[in-house]
Order: C-alpha cells, then sequence, then structure tokens
C-alpha cells in the first residue's frame, strides 16, 4: 500500500476522475445503466449534479433509495439518451418544478435544533418544517432532513436585501452601540447619553419589550461620542472616529489601520466585550491613519483571510519562493499497518495514495459488483480534516503561493521512523503532524535538528513545547482553559453572585477543578464577591431560594462529571431560571452530556471558554461552507474547519516570512473559520502554545454567542 500523495498546485485538489468513482456500464433488461460506487458524503442530490439526471430518474432505477447514501453501496445511474425525443421533452418541461426537487440532505446530530440547523443553512424553522412535515413531531438524533436549495439561496438573497434595506431607512452613520450589563435602566442609559426617550425607541424598536442585560442598543452618534472617553496614551495619541463597514472585524481594522487589536479595545472600551457591529462609530488611533489601505484583494474562487504582516518582520519575495509542505495523518490504510522496517522503502513513501479495491466479478451473475472505497472508520474525521486542508491550500495558490503538499499515511511508529530517514523529509519548510502525542516525539526531535516549524494541530497533551522552539501547539491544555475559566469568573464576574452546589463526584474531573481554582480566584480579586456553597441532594430546591439575587446575575457552578447529577442540577436550575436571572459557568465538556436537552442550557445561559467557535453568520464561514458543499457534497464538521485554520494560518506564514516565521506570529492577526491563533513562546528555550479562548454563551433566546475572546494575553493587556 503507498504511503504519499504529492499534490502540486491545484490541479490534483478538486478533480473529478478518480479511482474511487469507479464506473461500469451494463444492460439490464433493455436498459443501459451506469454502476456508480458511492464514496463518503455523496447523496441523490449530488449524483444528479454529477450525471445530469434528475432524482427521480435515480429513485425509479434504484426503489428504496434514501437522500443519504452509504458508502460502498452501488447505484444505478439511468444513462442519458443523446437526442430524446420531441415527446419526452415535453413531459421534461411540464415536469419543471425541478428546483422544488433540489435539496441538501442534513443528517441530525446530537444536541442539534430546529433553530440551530435553520441558522446553519441561513433558512428559517418554518421552511424545514414545511419540507419536513414529520417535524411537527419533534426532532430526532440520525433524522435526515431535506434542506431546500432554492429557500437557501432566495433566503440569502432576502437578508443581504433586508440589511441593506435597514441601513437605509435608518442613519446607521448616526449611532454607536452600547451592550447592556445588569443594573442598568433605560431611564438611567437616557441620563448618561442625554437622549430623549422617543429616540432611544426609535433606535432601539425592541426596547417596548422591556430592557435586559446583553441587549446591543444602538445610541445616537453625536450622544456616545460625548461619552466616550479615550484612554489616555504614553504619547498622546489622538483618536478618529470610523464608521464599520459591513464584515469588517477587529483583526481586519487592525492589520488595515496597523494598529493592535488591544489599542482599538482600549480606545473603545465595550470592546472587550462584544464584537463590532456593522455601521457603528468607533475611534481609532490616528497615529497610524496614514497606512490606511482601503484595496482589499480578493482571489476569485478562494477565501480571503484578512491578514497583513507584523512591523517588526520583514516579509520575503514570496513569489520567487517554493515551499514543501509535510501533513502527516493517520490514515489507517490497508496493509500499512503490518508493515515492517525492512519492507518500507523510498519507492513506497513517494508513491501516491490508493484507497479503492479492485473490481469484483461474481462468475454466478452478470452483474458487476463494485466493493467501494476502503476507509477505516477510525480515518474518517483524518480525511475531514484533509478535505479542510485542501480548501486552504487551493485559497492560498490562488493568492499566488508556489507550493506542494505531501501527504503521509503514519498511523504508526514504524512509518515514522521510515519517514525521518529519507532526505527528501528534510527538504520540508513545514510539517503538520502527526496528530497523536505518541507519535509525535520522533518527528518532533527531527524537526528541532533540521529547524523545521513542526505543528500539532489536534492534540492538547504531549509537552514538547517546552524545550523545543520549533514545536507550536494549536489546542491549549485542558488545564489552561480550566485556569483561564476561573480566570474568566474572577475577572469579569467578580461582582456576581456566585452558588457552588456541593455534589459527590470525580475530584479530579474538568468541572471539580474549576471550582476549585474559582473558589480561590474570587477570594482574592473581590471581597465583595458573594459565593455559597450549597448542598442541593440535602437540602433541595426551595431551601436555596434565599440565597439568590432578585436583581443581579447568579453564577452557578456544578463541580462534578457525574452526567445523572449534572441532569439533577441542571432541571432545577431551569425551574429557578423562569424567576431568577441564573448562569451556568462551566467547561467545554457540558454540551457533550447526551441526556441533558439544549434547551435547557440555553434557559440557564450556559458559559464555557473553548478554543473553537463557529458563526455561521461570519462571510469567511459561509464561504468556507459553500466551497466545502460544491467539492464535497457534504456538510464540513469540525475537523473540516480545523484543517483549513491550521494549514491556511500556518502555510500563509510561511508565504509571508519564510520558514523561519516564529518570531513574527506575535503582531500577525488573523480572523479564520472556527479559532483565533495567539501564539505565545512557552519557555526561553520552548515552542509556543495558542493561547487564545472563545466564551461561549448560550442565550435564552436560543442564540449561541461568541461574547469575545479570552486568553493570557488578553488578561495581561487588561491589567
Amino acid at each position: 500500500m503507498k504511503i504519499l500523495v504529492v499534490i502540486c498546485l491545484f490541479a490534483l485538489i478538486f478533480s473529478i476522475p478518480n479511482p474511487c468513482f469507479s464506473q461500469k456500464q451494463v444492460e439490464i433488461s433493455g436498459v443501459k445503466y451506469i454502476l456508480h460506487s458511492v464514496s463518503k458524503s455523496e447523496t441523490v442530490f449530488s449524483l444528479c449534479q454529477k450525471y445530469k439526471v434528475s432524482q427521480k430518474d435515480i429513485l425509479q432505477a434504484n426503489p428504496g433509495l434514501s437522500g443519504v447514501l452509504k458508502a460502498g453501496t452501488t447505484v444505478k445511474i439511468p444513462v442519458v439518451t443523446v437526442t430524446p425525443e420531441p415527446k419526452k421533452q415535453e413531459q421534461v418541461t411540464q415536469a419543471q418544478p425541478a428546483a422544488e426537487e433540489e435539496y441538501y440532505y442534513h443528517k441530525v446530530v446530537s444536541k442539534q435544533t430546529l433553530v440551530t440547523i435553520a441558522k446553519q443553512y441561513g433558512i428559517t424553522a418554518n421552511d424545514l418544517i414545511r419540507n419536513n412535515p414529520e417535524l411537527t413531531n419533534g426532532i430526532v438524533v440520525g433524522q435526515v432532513l431535506k434542506i431546500p436549495v432554492s429557500i437557501t439561496k432566495a433566503e440569502a438573497q432576502k437578508a443581504s436585501e433586508m440589511s441593506e434595506n435597514q441601513t437605509k431607512q435608518m442613519d446607521v452613520s448616526e449611532y454607536s452601540v452600547h451592550p447592556v450589563v445588569s443594573g442598568e435602566t433605560l431611564y438611567s442609559l437616557e441620563q448618561r447619553y442625554g437622549v430623549s426617550h422617543d429616540d432611544m425607541l426609535k433606535f432601539n424598536p425592541l426596547l417596548v419589550n422591556g430592557l435586559k442585560t446583553g441587549m446591543k442598543l444602538k445610541i445616537p452618534a453625536k450622544s456616545a461620542a460625548s461619552q466616550v472617553v479615550p484612554v489616555p496614551a504614553s504619547n498622546d495619541v489622538v483618536l478618529s472616529k470610523y464608521k464599520v463597514e459591513k464584515g469588517e472585524t477587529l483583526f481586519s481594522l487592525a492589520a488595515r489601520f496597523g494598529v493592535d487589536v488591544t489599542e482599538i479595545k482600549k480606545a473603545n472600551p465595550s470592546l472587550f466585550s462584544r464584537s463590532l457591529e456593522t455601521g457603528e462609530i468607533i475611534f481609532i488611533p490616528q497615529q497610524s491613519a496614514n497606512s490606511i489601505r482601503p484595496e482589499a484583494s480578493q482571489a476569485s474562487g478562494a477565501i480571503e483571510i484578512n491578514s497583513e504582516p507584523p512591523q517588526n518582520c520583514d516579509p520575503i519575495n514570496a513569489k520567487k519562493q517554493k515551499y514543501k509542505a509535510a501533513l502527516l495523518l493517520p490514515l489507517y490504510l490497508a496493509g500499512n499497518e503490518n508493515l515492517g522496517p525492512t519492507s518500507i522503502d523510498k519507492a513506497l513513501l513517494l508513491g501516491k495514495i490508493s484507497i479503492t479495491k479492485p473490481v469484483v466479478v461474481n462468475p454466478a451473475d452478470t452483474t458487476v459488483v463494485l466493493s467501494g472505497v476502503n476507509i477505516d472508520q477510525k480515518a474518517l474525521g483524518f480525511l475531514e480534516f484533509y478535505e479542510g486542508a485542501l480548501i486552504a491550500l487551493d485559497s492560498l495558490q490562488r493568492k499566488g503561493m508556489n507550493v506542494e503538499l505531501y501527504v503521509f499515511d503514519v498511523s504508526n511508529q514504524k512509518m515514522i521512523n521510515a519517514l525521518v530517514q529519507m532526505d527528501e523529509f528534510r527538504d520540508m519548510n513545514l510539517i503538520i503532524g502527526p496528530v497523536y502525542p505518541e507519535l509525535q516525539g520522533t518527528v518532533a526531535s527531527f524537526a528541532a535538528k533540521n529547524r523545521i516549524p513542526m505543528i500539532s494541530p489536534l492534540a492538547s497533551t504531549g509537552n514538547f513545547e517546552q524545550n523545543n522552539s520549533w514545536f507550536f501547539k494549536v489546542n491549549p491544555t485542558r488545564e489552561y482553559q480550566i485556569e483561564q475559566t476561573a480566570l474568566y469568573a474572577a475577572e469579569d464576574l467578580r461582582d456576581k453572585n456566585f452558588i457552588l452546589l456541593q455534589l459527590s463526584g470525580n475530584s479530579t474531573s474538568a468541572d471539580a477543578q474549576l471550582a476549585k481554582l474559582c473558589k480561590e480566584k474570587l477570594a482574592v480579586s473581590s471581597k465583595k464577591t458573594l459565593f455559597h456553597e450549597y448542598n442541593l441532594p440535602q437540602q433541595g430546591i426551595n431551601s436555596l431560594k434565599p440565597l439568590l439575587a432578585e436583581s443581579a446575575e447568579n453564577i452557578f457552578i456544578i463541580p462534578t462529571d457525574n452526567e445523572a447529577q449534572v441532569s439533577v442540577a441542571v432541571t432545577n436550575l431551569t425551574a429557578l431560571a423562569e424567576h431568577y436571572n441564573i448562569v451556568l459557568l462551566g467547561t467545554q465538556a457540558l454540551p457533550k452530556l447526551k441526556s441533558i436537552q439544549t434547551e435547557n442550557y440555553h434557559r440557564v445561559r450556559l458559559r464555557y471558554l473553548s478554543p473553537y467557535f463557529i458563526d455561521y453568520n461570519r462571510p469567511q464561514v459561509r464561504r468556507f461552507v459553500g466551497l466545502y458543499r460544491q467539492n464535497y457534497s457534504a456538510e464540513p464538521t469540525q475537523f473540516s474547519f480545523q484543517g483549513f485554520d491550521v494549514t491556511y494560518y500556518f502555510l500563509n506564514a510561511l508565504y509571508l516570512y519564510g520558514r523561519d516565521f516564529r518570531n513574527c506570529l506575535a503582531d500577525y492577526p488573523m480572523e479564520l473559520t472556527q479559532m483565533n491563533f495567539n501564539f505565545e513562546k512557552v519557555a526561553p528555550l520552548g515552542g509556543f502554545t495558542n493561547h487564545s479562548l472563545f466564551v461561549t454563551g448560550y442565550e435564552r433566546n436560543f442564540d449561541v454567542l461568541n461574547l469575545g475572546v479570552f486568553g493570557r494575553h488578553s488578561l495581561d493587556q487588561k491589567k
């Protein structure tokens, strides 16, 4: 079995001719068919597009076929007649509400709701129900839903037009944004900004339903400007006003104006706790006003990520450089697990990967049986990572980067031992992988010796960054995430009312450690903090009510990973949330508990820190999802987004600064699809770890929001 595929430019990236799609024409009962072997993630809709036939024709030829196909099955595709008879042409014309037959097929996974699925595709929950009447009985994990293609496109166009119309109706250049915090009233805000009650209602129609914590109020710009007190800078920097355009982010503005994200936040303190709003007026340090670059490069057919060279790093003449990058993934290809050191040679390593079995002919039947793709189930997530990496590679090649990507199947130590002995491997300019920490040691030593940047793309364990200055760990450790969540509580929630529920369970679990750290840090950060410990199983829910604050937020911590106990606690908190302002602070493990309905997390307003957050409303995400659907006829997973982010970020750094980009990353802002990278050196002679986390918030209106970026670097800036 071969172990490597070379991808040069983008000729092979999305090529249709592939051994995976082996075809055979047969004639059954006088009708000619193409026998198509289904590959991973193919659907009836994608086959219709591929072979230019209708969904009705495929279903008639294959009775009982469902929208989501199982990999390896054989589907009969009717051979389309080149010159159809006039009578048939009329039938085709008559039958053409064909647009209504075009669907994406979505398989429901755990924790998904009608609202989250609708938001993912840019349609409404009513559209889902209208096309899937069975949803009136509830949504079920594993259920396959039809997503109308025509509606998704129409909704996207409608949303764009509505956004533009709203912008025209209300002069958005005349307002700023104020996030409502606990304790504020409408009267106090009107007094603070000098805005009349009528004007406040005019700019914020939702106020007729009352003021709520977390609302983002539009404040007339003249009033808001009189209230913004710029943070004095050591060099007396003057601030200038700037109106935020659609799609702009803090990262893109920082790169555009040549300032640090933190400097913009200091000039606009509310941005420490929220994102930018299109149309709002913010202040930009005027020291860099001359560096404005209004032209934004757009690579046709690719994803454009905003990034600018750091001022203390000189970009190289990238177009004259040619790069080689290695991607080391456990693909578990058949036969590789039995290879010994003597059976692995250079020719085998440099051969192209083949993941198909030969056609098997059954002598007892004239029908040809196609066996399908030979893919180990353990490799599916890594193949999705690979697919995301290919989209990143294509985007950078369209941008002008000359790069070859080498993909190795490294499922065991024997393969790695053979790989690092190759002279060709020393020519790599970047190594992404291996995935598993137990296989990283040999490659890490090789990378350090040969001065090649090595990326750990998925694992948060392993400590190779401690003494290897060429090692980058993408995912922060569990201990770091717990520490930062406790610091978040101490820094951003310290004046709230905290209740620690005393429950039995594993004292070494992440949630138990979080509770302990929160208690310690809150005791130090503020003497005003109210911190209660309450035994829910012994004392019951009613005795808890006297401890609750009626007007302030009540922050609950559940210090156990016992799913049954967490379920009982969340159920009780859900009942309390009908009458009190409840917030549940926990870890990213909570939403993964299968017995707890996602709706309950929304009612108790769950908060946790995580290195991942996917906002399907952001242009980069929508562009990536569109390209992924177009090229793979499937929905991207978290692995797909991760493959894109890691590959794009590090290849782009290589493109800008060459092999040794290590000291350029501190001022290398880039907003990706699901991660935010902030790499910091862990030791004087050590490597780098990502220290950026998102604060994820579940809201009562069933939104899941990114409440801002939090991490060691951001804390140092606040202090």
